[in-house]
Order: C-alpha cells, then sequence, then structure tokens
C-alpha cells in the first residue's frame, strides 16, 4: 500500500505538470481547441509527458519521505497521499519556470492578446507554488499540527493551477478584412541590392577588418554606414528573415518558427510548441510530427509583393518561406533548389518561372564538384591525425558550401537576364559552419581542442567570412549609379554553454559548439548612392530594413509596419528631395500572390539549431 501511495502521489503530480504544459501549447497556439482537439492533445502529449515526468516525481516523493528528521507523529498535509505536496510543488514550480521561459521566448511571436493572460497564467503557476511551498515548510516546523487547513490549501493549489490558466486562455481574435486599393506604377528612386548573410557579428566584422582581411567591408564601413542590427527572440532564420521582408513582428506575419508542428491523430497545424518541454524526444517517439515553413505560411505582403504592386519587378533568392515560388513580376529562386537539383520536374518547380530552371541547374555546384584549391583555404588538408571523425566535408562542402555557390551563380544569371531594381540574395554557410566549427577558431572558449584539429580547422570560420567577403566585393564593385547595396547578418554566433555541449553529445553530436540562441546581435553595412559615408548606426533592427528599403526605392512605408527609416545612414540631399510619404497598410494591395500547392511529400531543410 505505501508503495502505490506513492507512484499515485507522484502520478497526480506528473498529469498536474502534463496538464499546464498542454495548457500552455494552447496559449501558444490561440486557433486550436480542445472540441476538436482534445483527444490528440492528451495522447500526443499530456500522456507522454506524463509518462516522461513520472520517475523524476517518483523520485522526489521518495527522497521527500525519507528525509532525516521525519517522526512518526509527523503528518503530511494529504495523509492519503504522503509526497504528493513535495512532488506538486516540484511540478508546479517547473511549470512556471517554463510559462515565464515561453512567455519571454515567444513575446514576439504568440499575439497581443494573449501575452497578458499568458503573464496572468504564469503568476498563478508561481502563487500556488509558493503555496506549496509554505504548506510544505509549515508541515516540517510543526509536525504535529493539524494538517485541515494544509490540506485544504494543497487541493486549492493544484485546483487553481490547471482551472485559472484555462479560465484566462482568450478567444482567438478575427482580423478584419482589408479594403483594396489599386496603385499606379512607380519609377524607383533607388534600385537595391540586399544580401543576407546569418551568423556574424558586429564584433566579428570589426576584428577581420582590423587584421586587414575584409577589405570589402573595409570598403563598405568607410564609404557607406554600418553598425550593429537587433534581432529578433528566438534566433530562428525564417521567423526572423520575414519579418525583414515585412517590417512585422512572427506574431502578424505568421512565420513563427523554423517549422509548424503536427500532433499524432489531429490534422491541425500547431505554430509553436513549448520550449523547454522535450519536444525533441516526443518527435523521436512520433507523437510529434514537423513540417517545413512554405509561401503559405506567411500572412503578410512581403517587400516582393510591395514593389510588385508599383510595377517594379524584384529578383528574390533563397529567401526563407518562399516555397513554393510566388508568381512575382521576375523571378524566385526558392530555398528547396539545391535540394531537388538533380531532379528536373522537381527544381522547375522550386523556380519561377519555371523555364529558368535548366540555367540554373546548369549553374549549381555538386558537393564533389567544390574545387579542391577552394577547399584548401578552409581546411589545412596536409593536417592528417588519427581518430579524426569531424564531419567537415558534411558540414563545410554539403550543407554550406555547395549550397552557397549554388545561390550564387543561379542568382548571378537571373540578375543578369532581368536587371530587378530589387534584388536580394542570401547565404546560409557561416550560420552552418559555426555550429561545428566554432571550437576550432575560439579554442581557449572550450579547453580541449587539440594542436592537431587547431590546425586542420581552426581556419574555417575565418575563411568563410572571407569567402563571404569576396562575394559582397565583387557586387560592391558592380554598383551603379543610384544603386544601394545593403549587407545584413540577423544574429551573430558564440560558443555553446557547456551543459548543451554535454546534451549534445550525449544525443550523438559532439561536435556541436556555436550557438545563436543567446548569441549577439547582426550587423548591417549599406553603401551606394544617398547614403552617408561612415556613418556608424546607434539602433537598427531587423524590424528597420523593409520600411528602409521601401523609403530608398521612393515607395510609402506602411503605417502598421514595427520598425522605422534608417534615416541616420542617409545623406541630408537625398532626404530633403526625398520627403517620406506613407500608407495604413501593405495588406490592402488588390494584388493575390500566387503560388503552387505544397506537395504533400515535401521534406524538411537541413535543420535548424540555435
Amino acid at each position: 500500500m505505501p508503495l502505490l501511495r506513492t507512484w499515485a502521489a507522484a502520478g497526480l503530480a506528473a498529469l498536474l505538470l502534463a496538464g499546464d504544459l498542454v495548457l500552455l501549447t494552447l496559449f501558444l497556439n490561440p486557433e486550436v481547441t480542445l472540441r476538436t482537439d482534445a483527444i490528440a492533445l492528451v495522447s500526443a502529449l499530456l500522456v507522454p509527458w506524463a509518462a516522461l515526468a513520472l520517475p523524476g516525481l517518483w523520485v522526489v516523493v521518495v527522497v521527500s519521505r525519507a528525509l532525516p528528521g521525519r517522526t512518526r507523529a509527523a503528518r503530511p498535509p494529504l495523509e492519503a497521499l504522503p509526497g504528493f505536496t513535495t512532488a506538486a510543488l516540484v511540478a508546479l514550480a517547473a511549470a512556471a519556470a517554463v510559462f515565464w521561459l515561453n512567455l519571454v521566448s515567444y513575446r514576439h511571436s504568440v499575439p497581443v492578446e494573449v501575452l497578458s493572460p499568458l503573464a496572468g497564467s504564469a503568476v498563478a503557476l508561481t502563487v500556488s507554488a509558493l503555496v506549496l511551498l509554505a504548506v510544505a515548510i509549515d508541515a516540517v516546523l510543526f509536525p504535529s499540527r493539524g494538517r485541515g487547513v494544509s490540506a485544504a490549501l494543497v487541493v486549492l493549489a493544484s485546483f487553481a493551477a490547471l482551472v485559472l490558466p484555462l479560465a484566462l486562455r482568450p478567444v482567438a481574435v478575427t482580423r478584419p478584412a482589408s479594403v483594396p486599393f489599386a496603385t499606379e506604377p512607380v519609377t524607383p528612386v533607388r534600385r537595391v541590392v540586399l544580401i543576407g548573410i546569418d551568423g556574424l557579428g558586429l564584433e566579428q566584422v570589426r576584428a577581420g577588418v582590423s587584421k586587414g582581411g575584409l577589405p570589402a567591408f573595409a570598403q563598405m564601413m568607410r564609404r557607406g554606414a554600418h553598425g550593429a542590427l537587433a534581432t529578433l527572440r528566438p534566433t530562428e532564420a525564417p521567423p526572423i528573415w520575414t519579418s525583414i521582408f515585412t517590417g512585422r513582428l512572427p506574431r502578424d506575419h505568421g512565420v513563427k518558427s523554423f517549422a509548424t508542428y503536427r500532433l499524432r491523430g489531429s490534422a491541425t497545424v500547431y505554430e509553436l510548441l513549448p520550449k523547454g518541454a522535450l519536444v525533441g524526444l516526443l518527435e523521436r517517439a512520433g507523437r510529434v510530427s514537423t513540417a517545413p515553413i512554405t509561401s503559405a505560411s506567411r500572412q503578410r505582403r512581403a517587400l516582393w509583393n510591395a514593389v510588385n504592386a508599383f510595377g517594379i519587378p524584384a529578383g528574390i533568392v533563397r529567401a526563407w518561406g518562399t516555397y513554393p515560388p510566388e508568381q512575382i513580376e521576375a523571378f524566385m529562386l526558392t530555398p528547396y533548389f539545391h535540394l531537388f537539383q538533380h531532379d528536373a520536374a522537381r527544381a522547375a518547380d522550386a523556380v519561377h518561372p519555371r523555364d529558368l530552371a535548366p540555367e540554373v541547374r546548369a549553374r549549381a555546384v555538386d558537393p564533389d564538384g567544390v574545387d579542391r584549391g577552394l577547399l584548401a583555404s578552409f581546411v589545412d588538408l596536409s593536417v592528417d591525425f588519427p581518430g579524426d571523425d569531424v564531419p567537415w566535408k558534411r558540414e563545410l562542402i554539403d550543407r554550406a558550401l555547395a549550397p552557397d555557390l549554388t545561390y550564387q551563380r543561379g542568382g548571378a544569371v537571373l540578375r543578369a537576364a532581368y536587371d530587378p531594381p530589387l534584388f536580394t540574395t542570401y547565404y546560409r554557410g557561416l550560420d552552418v559552419v559555426g555550429h561545428t566549427f566554432l571550437r576550432f577558431a575560439r579554442p581557449d572558449a572550450f579547453g580541449d581542442v587539440k594542436p592537431e584539429e587547431r590546425r586542420r580547422y581552426g581556419n574555417v570560420m575565418d575563411a568563410y567570412v572571407a569567402f563571404l567577403a569576396r562575394a559582397v566585393g565583387e557586387t560592391a564593385q558592380s554598383l551603379r549609379p543610384g544603386e544601394i547595396l545593403i549587407v545584413v547578418s540577423a544574429y551573430g554566433m558564440e560558443p555553446l554553454p557547456q551543459w548543451r555541449r554535454a546534451l549534445e553529445s550525449l544525443i550523438g553530436d559532439r561536435w556541436a559548439s556555436g550557438t545563436h540562441a543567446d548569441a549577439p546581435d547582426g550587423v548591417i553595412l549599406a553603401m551606394g548612392d544617398g547614403i552617408r559615408p561612415a556613418a556608424v548606426l546607434g539602433s537598427a533592427s531587423v524590424l528597420d530594413l523593409a520600411p528602409t528599403i521601401l523609403y530608398l526605392m521612393g515607395l510609402p512605408v506602411a503605417r502598421d509596419m514595427e520598425g522605422r527609416i534608417l534615416t541616420e545612414m542617409m545623406q541630408d540631399d537625398f532626404l530633403r528631395a526625398h520627403p517620406v510619404t506613407y500608407i495604413p497598410s501593405y495588406e490592402s494591395l488588390a494584388i493575390t500572390p500566387t503560388t503552387g500547392a505544397v506537395p504533400p511529400d515535401l521534406p524538411p531543410l537541413p535543420d535548424e539549431r540555435p
């Protein structure tokens, strides 16, 4: 009987924790209802979370009952379930911590009407845990005192921890439909080239420039403007870059994570699942599946929609969330092209117009086709040592260099053919190599890097920055009058904390070393006709890019955009000659972006590790 009561106490506490995590999931996905998804929530989340929590809470109960100082006269607050108070205290403390973590982490993704109720729920869980803590302390200090009031407080606190978050959860708000309006063709004031490079921080740029190794960046800093670029948290590329292209926060534009989720037994799309809740284990167990972000995920107009509405062509290369490609004026090369480049039919589905696919495929770079001389600038191939199992070919060649070269060359041929006034392209390789090779670039931060590893792989990071700087330099050299080049990194990179390294090693990735979860902000560099020389930006955000680019091109800025125009990087003559104009919103554009159907077998893009 005591053993049964121990398991019962731990089981109820585990259900309490799992129930709160399910409620948190509902807060993060306001469109989901218990009426339609209750069974899936129970089977895919509640039961697995309770099962994961049960062993740990059972240990808590056993330890709490075996602590020194317990006497026969001491009675637990709930005599039928000795140990439940302690287990419930741990469960509610964990639930409160996860609520606070997600409130902070997803503050840019959760709808405004959900933030206050979510904060209220976190407070309610915290208060419930504090009540249980007070009851537990009372039971230890005054073991012979009657337990009637204490038992009532335990039941009330546990009940409130579930009922209050459920009662506080608001009803999803339906946005009113926009009233469409027509536009007239406009001749752009400036042409804009936007180059995206993730994993690059301002200090990294300044350090490379001071060593004389990044002449293209040095030129942009000298002849144009530069500064840190504040990012959004969590630092996942699809939401942040969608914010760059829309000027809206993830809660508005709809792309909130690297992927969307589906629970086993449900067709409902979940935009977010709780951080700190072992969602990865649920994926491995088959209770949760992921689906990639597509062009259907974005719920707001992007820059290319805005400029097209005014008759200005746009060329978009490798922008997140653009597959299937939109039928825009000019071209769109999606980030799935390099995965489909060996399949003519699927490659054509990844580019618009479709008849451009053969030209881009002809310039695609296979991993086996990466020049060995180029590789020698990254890895010292002359250094060989026993036991070297660094997955450098997969991480450097397959996932970084070959795709970056493919989009660089494909984008160049498309840009030459169309010459659009707005051209954007994106390099992901530095982000990819940073996750594996940062340990060799900064061995002092890790302490376990062998000298031979440092000699062989220590130059990968610096060489990749130099590779990207050369690509930027080629574009800068070809700038024409009336053109502006903007280089943007949405976030930097820093060493993975020790506990994360240990965790990654346990799940099989012992070379994981870099992260951008809490990394430095990114960087912005701008140069061209109308940009102020040697200007240093004091406060710029990823949300400022869309309104700034629209202004530079002579188009109105939407008042519902979250960012501002970076006027401090522009020359006074340009500002005087081009006053700012506004429209209420680009959501009212009388255009309907046309995209193809998302294939059911669309594979995920290579995983994003923050």
